[in-house]
């Protein structure tokens, strides 16, 4: 008699798998009948510490991930006769089966399965999982047409140290060397996988684990057996370097489907997905699985039998599917304990950046505008105030130059010169915690005829993700604070943080009184609140100040000032605080994963920021970027972009970029060109250290330049190589 221990409340139909470790199931639940996959620790490792703890923090680390691309996580049971993981049982193979049937994929059928696993390895990233231990073993692919990512038994928090553990044929450097987990490390697997799929073999093999080591940690990455649109893909996610190759899976993801659109189409994923149906269809009907499609009517196993024509994909696998399958199904995280099935999963709540562009038919305006949607919350009320709140500043800049050309004097002298009016807006959410969201917009305008500084200028938005209400002032500050003396300490501390402290306001009888943040004393009035947008960022508070606003003359311009919270904190409501995650003004540990990256609306490019560093828009001749400085340390990092009418090469932007610092007595001591890129650096005139990086196309270019003292070169060796080593250009091919 079968004396093993069962999770109680499941019929077991077949056994699927056996290992080192356990056992896996496909069981009905009594209750729903839903069918799912149990995973079983073997007996005898419930009195080892190691092996059930292991088992244990499978199931903890993916705590809070949601994702339709991760195999669900129903219930984790433990109890002192047995622990078992309750899984979602999909109706799909293994990719490693679907290799074995079919050897070499089409590349728009493998840039599918790699965009629905990497988008399982964002879910991750997202909370800090490092997986660790992608595979074509741990990746799924459904009869439903998505890929789900499985296994996390290896998986470790972001920047933790591990074992140098997991699978040697797509094991990254770094991994090799038992370093912390990163994201990138993920990349560099599901890259080898993708390679896999794409050429029929693997990047790299050898029959020592010593030589497959050596030949991850230096060999060149074989790309000749690559399709070539791929080459630049595959190079990029396996770049030796983490620090060379995308930050995280939610940014390779982005240079995927733009590689795949330019390559194969706009309708390549579908086209993939459409050409996977009949073989995974023909493999998955081969194992138990295939009860999955009458899941709940199914009270038994059925044999499964070949469909006809199903083929050599159908007659060459058998029964032999069936372990390769699902024993990786059900090693996926979560901590759910006996979670009902008629309850449905909660919403996963995101914010992703989306861009309208157009003309307007009536007035020379063109627009290219980013704001944030938020998707997946659970009261879709809530969720249309917050977009209509995140929208709102884009839909208002546009009205209100709408509304300035719309002056018949100004459009006479827009129309006599020929000029469209290009209105340009850049989204950065700065700050997202589970109770609120902080974005910040920077608005540009391309026009040489209004050229004022009014109509170029940041603003801000943060928006209560529980009610969808806009904060304000008063739902920031304490009420002390909303007095002419508390904006009388707030315009200290922001003075303090100030590049050259406040201007003064213009006077006719002489030089006027300090400028105050207090709106009360401003030329218009009003009440005691401050007279600057704010937006919180995980280094502080942001105060996007223009002095005009303050009673300052134009050409006093404008600065974004960052108070860190210790130094505010006891301004602001402690409501405000616990909404930030903050209690009491400590910063939180955490950073968000999109916090420190600016993306270019126009150029396209992105380069990650520095944290606490405050941001000036930027405006070249043609072009258009962004300038982030930390005046206590002198440094300043500009990345922009510009339009390349004359066609220059990268060779001869580097001349004259080596001419112009030469010119002003500087030193160039390093200077290379290597394909579309160039680096140069040096000193300037003034002594201090300058290092730039540019990418040079036949349409326009893309720059980062690092200037900074000597005296602070130790303390930015490591922001200026992160900087540099993750700028990536947009599209070089065309103007913008």
């Amino acid at each position: 008699m079968d004396q093993r221990w069962r999770v109680p409340g499941y019929t077991e139909l077949e056994v699927l798998g056996t290992g080192g470790f356990g056992h896996v199931v496909l069981a009905k639940h009594d209750a729903s009948g839903q069918l799912v996959a149990i995973k079983y620790l073997h007996s005898e490792f419930l009195t080892d510490p190691g092996i059930l703890g292991g088992f244990r923090r499978e199931a903890h680390l993916l705590h809070g991930v949601r994702s339709p691309h991760v195999a669900r996580l129903h219930e984790f049971v433990e109890r002192p006769e047995g622990a078992a993981l309750v899984m979602e049982a999909v109706p799909g193979v293994s990719l490693r089966v679907l290799l074995a049937a079919e050897k070499t994929l089409a590349p728009e059928s493998a840039l599918a399965i790699l965009k629905g696993s990497l988008l399982g390895l964002a879910a991750a990233h997202a909370v800090g999982v490092v997986h660790r231990d992608y595979k074509p073993g741990n990746v799924l692919v459904s009869q439903a047409g998505e890929s789900k990512l499985v296994d996390f038994g290896l998986a470790t928090l972001d920047g933790q140290a591990g074992l140098a553990a997991g699978s040697p044929s797509y094991m990254a450097p770094e991994q090799w060397a038992g370093l912390p987990g990163m994201p990138a490390t993920d990349v560099y697997a599901a890259t080898c996988v993708f390679f896999q799929c794409v050429t029929g073999h693997r990047p790299f093999e050898a029959d020592t684990t010593e030589r497959l080591r050596a030949l991850h940690q230096s060999a060149p990455v074989p790309l000749d057996a690559v399709p070539e649109p791929l080459r630049a893909l595959i190079a990029r996610g396996m770049a030796k370097d983490p620090g060379q190759r995308p930050v995280t899976a939610e940014a390779f993801v982005a240079e995927l489907e733009a590689t795949a659109r330019a390559a194969y189409g706009a309708d390549w994923e579908s086209r993939g997905w459409k050409r996977l149906a009949a073989p995974v269809a023909a493999l998955t009907a081969l194992t138990p699985l295939a009860l999955l499609a009458t899941a709940g009517s199914a009270a038994a196993p059925v044999a499964a039998a070949a469909p006809a024509g199903a083929g050599i994909a159908a007659t060459t696998i058998g029964k032999v599917v069936i372990g390769v399958l699902v024993t990786a199904v059900l090693a996926v995280g979560g901590f759910l304990v006996y979670q009902q099935f008629d309850d449905p999963p909660p919403p996963v709540l995101t914010v992703a950046i989306e861009t309208t562009t157009g003309a307007d038919t009536a007035l020379p305006i063109t627009y290219d505008l980013q704001y944030p949607r938020v998707t997946g919350h659970a009261d879709a009320a809530v969720q249309d105030r917050i977009n209509a709140a995140l929208r709102a500043p884009v839909d208002e800049r546009l009205r209100s130059v709408r509304a300035g050309l719309a002056d018949p004097d100004i459009l006479a002298d827009i129309r006599s010169r020929g000029e469209t009016v290009g209105v340009r807006t850049t989204a950065v959410v700065t700050l997202r915690t589970d109770r609120l969201v902080s974005v910040r917009y920077d608005h540009a305008l391309d026009s040489d005829f209004l050229s004022h500084a009014s109509w170029r200028f940041p603003e801000s938005v943060t928006v209560d993700l529980t009610t969808g209400r806009v904060l304000g002032p008063r739902e920031i500050f304490r009420d002390d604070v909303l007095t002419a003396q508390g904006m009388a300490t707030l315009t200290e501390r922001l003075v303090a943080h100030s590049a050259n402290g406040f201007c003064r306001r213009v006077s006719v009888s002489g030089s006027g009184a300090p400028a105050s943040i207090d709106t009360a004393d401003t030329p218009g009035g009003g009440d005691h609140v401050p007279a600057a947008d704010v937006v919180f960022t995980n280094a502080g508070v942001d105060f996007l100040v223009r002095y005009s606003d303050l009673g300052c003359d134009t050409a006093s311009g404008q600065e974004t000032i960052t108070v860190p919270y210790a130094e505010i904190a006891d301004l602001l409501r402690p409501e405000l605080l616990a909404m930030l995650g903050r209690g009491g003004g400590v910063p939180s540990s955490t950073p968000p994963a999109d916090d420190g990256t600016y993306t270019n609306a126009r150029f396209g490019f992105t380069a990650l920021v520095p944290e606490g560093y405050q941001r000036q828009p930027y405006a070249p001749p043609g072009g258009d970027g962004m300038e982030f400085s930390d005046p206590s340390l002198g440094a300043a990092m500009t990345v922009w972009g510009a339009n390349n009418p004359s066609g220059r090469s990268p060779a001869d932007v580097l001349a004259s970029t080596a001419e112009d610092i030469r010119a002003e007595g500087g030193q160039v001591t390093v200077q290379r060109v290597e394909g579309e890129l160039y680096t140069i650096s040096g000193y300037r005139g003034d002594g201090r250290i300058f290092y730039e990086r540019g990418f040079v196309g036949p349409g326009s270019t893309a720059t980062l330049r690092w200037v900074y003292p000597r005296a602070s070169k130790e303390a930015l060796d490591g922001p200026v190589s992160r900087t540099v080593k993750t700028f990536r250009a947009g599209d070089l091919s065309r103007p913008h």
